[in-house]
């Protein structure tokens, strides 16, 4: 779905210079492929609530609770000066902790089977999200056309929604040309 409509915007001759997304795996995977070159920046906002909602507002060890000190400033950095020092911190949790997020619970089951999990598992996701993502957490501040999170975009579709919610007995062709012909005039 997400190939099909970038291959619209490429075919209605818009020009692509970057992308701003939540990172789930289609997005992802549908810019790899089609236009590999551009940047594609993580939504910091996105990023930001799903390790806050990983962490808690009061994490209870000493590596969540200074991870979750890191996840709230992302979204205050404004220079590569400031991107530095958060990478730096950054590289510093992990130093210190990341044999947290390695540590495991055995236990052995009724039918005599072994099996684990994660002790920190939060604290694992929130890290390896970080981790995995880093190098798309700053890409607005060499490209100035790209937008550090998705807000203005979302805004803008729900104007759009508002538009074709006001027109409820629309077919789905029908609606298609209303969106097209919206992000024609928009152009």
């Amino acid at each position: 779905m997400y190939q099909a409509g970038i291959r619209w915007l490429q075919s209605a001759e818009y020009i692509i210079q970057g992308v701003t997304s939540d990172w789930h795996g289609s997005i992802v995977r549908s810019i790899q492929r089609i236009c590999p070159e551009i940047p594609h920046q993580r939504c910091l906002i996105h990023t930001q609530r799903l390790c806050e909602s990983l962490l808690t507002k009061k994490p209870k060890t000493e590596a969540g609770q200074s991870l979750r000190y890191l996840v709230l400033e992302l979204n205050h950095i404004t220079s590569e000066y400031e991107k530095n020092i958060w990478i730096t911190w950054f590289d510093l949790w992990i130093k210190r902790y990341e044999y947290i997020t390695r540590e495991r619970i055995y236990l052995k089951t009724d039918d005599g089977n072994k099996t684990w999990w994660y002790t920190h598992k939060n604290i694992r996701k929130a890290y390896r999200s970080l981790k995995l993502s880093k190098d798309h957490l700053f890409l607005y501040l060499d490209h100035t056309n790209l937008d550090k999170d998705t807000n203005g975009l979302e805004g803008e579709f729900k104007h759009l929604k508002a538009k074709i919610s006001s027109h409820s007995g629309l077919r789905k062709m029908n609606r298609a040309a209303c969106i097209s012909w919206y992000l024609h005039l928009k152009k």
